[in-house]
């Protein structure tokens, strides 16, 4: 029991670590480290969830209780229509995890699908070459973006060339750059694939979009030492979020992702602190042996004999 205690104890401290940490005054690089590893806990923490009650669950006194019930028991009808005569209740209490689980990672690989073809049909679209080697698109909105799936290339529209002025436009092709030259566009697909995965755990989102905002400041901070003009990137960012998003105003309020990185880039707001790096360096050594324990532990837990569940399922086929 103590050992279970301890346990739990490591991965809720380890859940919530990052939330604990002032990540705005280290580099993004190790901010973004420890976010990463963030979602892998959580996404291993889901993953475990759903094994134990696979695993495990058989073995406990409730599903021996709802194990003698079945379905064409507790729901008669609904089971002789559907054809589940005879399967235990309990089948679907083991299974609905790994499932939700599963749907989860599937609807994300769905929508990165998508978003290629999305990319596809955009490029196909191509009005020529822009500066930097960009790709000039058609549309009414300021994008300037680089692609995230596919060959790294930047897409331009042509309202960004309209309404951009030289510095604006140079400090935001350097900010996309970045992006790819920082190798982010990976990062950001293993993020996707680990917050579906981990999407039953509360604050999961949130890691998401904050690791997303680390990635962020990195390409800014790479397209400052590029142009040495943070006020014309944050001009540019200013004027793409006031053509695309539906209420700029509200949106740039507050402590939302853009607001953050216009008060780093204008104001200096995130100046690095030295014992602030050393204590997210030890978190993210901290958080990384947690990873690995975790993930070196789950194989043998999926590998338990189950000679519960086979009983139950005797039982209810009797």
């Amino acid at each position: 029991m103590a050992r279970e205690l301890v346990l739990a104890v490591t991965l809720a401290g380890g859940v919530a670590l990052p939330h604990a940490l002032p990540l705005q005054a280290v580099s993004p690089l190790l901010a973004s480290t420890i976010w990463l590893l963030a979602l892998a806990l959580r996404a291993l923490i889901a993953a475990g969830g759903a094994i134990f009650v696979f695993v495990y669950l058989p073995q406990t006194r409730l599903f021996e209780v709802i194990g003698d019930w079945c379905l064409h028991e507790v729901v008669p009808l609904l089971a002789m229509h559907l054809g589940f005569s005879g399967h235990p209740v309990a089948h679907a209490v083991v299974v609905v995890p790994a499932l939700a689980l599963a749907a989860s990672l599937l609807w994300a690989l769905v929508g990165l699908a998508r978003g290629w073809l999305s990319l596809r049909r955009l490029l196909d679209g191509s009005a020529g070459e822009g500066p930097w080697g960009s790709t000039l698109v058609p549309d009414d909105r300021v994008v300037v973006a680089a692609t995230a799936l596919g060959r790294g290339r930047i897409i331009l529209s042509s309202a960004a060339v309209g309404n951009l002025d030289k510095d604006e436009l140079r400090a935001g092709l350097a900010h996309e750059m970045g992006h790819l030259r920082r190798r982010h566009r990976p990062l950001s697909l293993l993020a996707s694939v680990l917050a579906a995965v981990a999407f039953p755990l509360p604050g999961t989102r949130r890691a998401e979009r904050e690791l997303a905002f680390q990635l962020e400041r990195d390409a800014d901070e790479y397209a400052v030492r590029e142009t040495r003009d943070p006020l014309a990137l944050a001009s540019a960012i200013c004027k793409a979020a006031q053509s695309q998003l539906p209420e700029p105003a509200y949106l740039l309020a507050g402590r939302g992702r853009i607001a953050r990185r216009l008060d780093i880039l204008v104001y200096g707001a995130a100046r690095r602190s030295r014992p602030a790096q050393r204590v997210s360096c030890a978190a993210a050594v901290l958080l990384a042996a947690i990873v690995l324990g975790l993930g070196a532990t789950l194989p043998s837990w999926a590998l338990t004999p189950n000679g519960a569940h086979a009983a139950t399922t005797a039982h209810c086929l009797g």
